[in-house]
Parts: structure tokens; sequence; C-alpha cells
């Protein structure tokens, strides 16, 4: 019988931290906030968000892969405009398959990344019809609301939600 090696009784590590998902037309304010408070309420856990996550060379697609393959949660800001944004020749943005929120979120519910539909600024999920096929499950995961009105209630009770689904990172005191 062959020797194991070490490497082979090492366990990968589980995936941890938080993507963020949004259209910068949209919801960009909020995923920097959101940013900002996960790094404060939550130090040193991962987050990703395009902006900051994404070298000047890198492959985009790549790196957005690679970001969520490593998250244990895919937060999706869902702006009032982001079902209906249209591209520059007025096509829907979430019907092109390469769009990056589309391959975002089809990345993560393929991959077994839990998603958290957050609605910005009174969005509505979107309903089962409306989205790409890829993209049908989103319209059954439970929301949560976040609002300009609200911000520090709203963005609190996201915090807790993430930090009840990733324990290993506890309150900053």
């Amino acid at each position: 019988m062959p020797e194991n090696t070490a490497s082979e009784h090492v366990a990968a590590s589980p995936p941890c931290g938080v993507f963020i998902s949004y259209r910068r037309s949209d919801a960009g304010p909020y995923a920097r906030l959101l940013k900002v408070q996960l790094d404060k309420y939550l130090p040193g856990m991962p987050v990703f968000m395009d902006l900051d996550s994404i070298e000047a060379g890198t492959d985009f697609a790549d790196a957005i892969k690679a970001g969520i393959e490593s998250s244990a949660i895919l937060v999706a800001l869902i702006g009032p405009k982001w079902l209906t944004i249209r591209d520059g020749k007025g096509r829907r943005r979430l019907d092109d398959p390469d769009d990056f929120v589309r391959f975002e979120i089809r990345t993560a519910l393929e991959g077994g990344v839990r998603v958290i539909p957050v609605l910005v600024d009174s969005a509505k999920i979107p309903k089962r019809e409306q989205l790409p096929a890829d993209l049908a499950t989103l319209a059954r995961l439970n929301a949560l609301q976040m609002s300009y009105e609200r911000f520090e209630y709203d963005e609190s009770r996201l915090i807790a939600v993430i930090r009840k689904a990733l324990p290993q990172w506890p309150a900053k005191v």
C-alpha cells in the first residue's frame, strides 16, 4: 500500500466571507457602505467587492469566479432598476448571459453559495418569469430590505444574518 502524503490529509478550507453583487448605477453607494460596515463589524472577514478586489490587468470573469468560490455568502443588492437596466443597444442587461451581475448570481447558485437578496429602496423581488431561467431560484429566496431612511437598522439585520451563517467571525469588540 502506498504511503499517504501530508497533503492528502489536509482538507481544503471551507469557503468563508462575503461577495457583494450589485449594479453600480442602481445600488453602488449601498455596496460601498455595506463593505465599510462589514469591515468594521466583522474584522478580518474577506469581503469581495469588484472595485476593491480586482486588480488592474486581471481577468474580470476569472476574478469574480474565484471570489465567489471562496465566499460562503453572496449578497445580491437589488435596486429599483436592477431588473430593467439596459445596455447601449437597448437590450435588458440581465438577458445577456455574459452580464456580470447575472454571471455572479448564477455562479453562486450553481456552486451552492448562499445568496441573500437585499432589496434596496423599495425594490421588489423579481418574479420567476421576469428572470432568465438560470436565475429563477432567486425569485424564491427570502429577501431583506435596505433603505436610506433605515440604513443602520437594515444593515445590522443583514450583518446578524451573515454572522449567524459564519459564526467564526465574532462581533468587533
